[in-house]
């Protein structure tokens, strides 16, 4: 069974948080996730948006068959 939530998490754990003082907001993003980007008003909101936009990319990866993501997903996140 594959443990998604866990994926996410550990991606989480690796998102960088930047505030922005022109636009007033924090921005996060996962570095070794292109396009993983998300912002709000405080830290914890960008990082629950961010966890939503990880999802998405897990998503969109496993319907276009990304060999990269399924195989990290086999490899490191599957429970017995």
């Amino acid at each position: 069974m594959l443990q998604i939530p866990l994926y996410i998490e550990n991606k989480l754990k690796n998102a960088r948080y930047e505030y922005d003082k022109e636009a007033k907001v924090w921005c996060a993003w996962v570095p070794k996730l292109p396009g993983t980007y998300a912002q709000a008003d405080s830290v914890e909101k960008a990082r629950e948006m961010l966890a939503e936009v990880v999802e998405d990319y897990i998503i969109i990866s496993l319907q276009k068959r990304n060999p990269t993501l399924i195989r990290q997903l086999k490899q490191a996140y599957v429970c017995s």
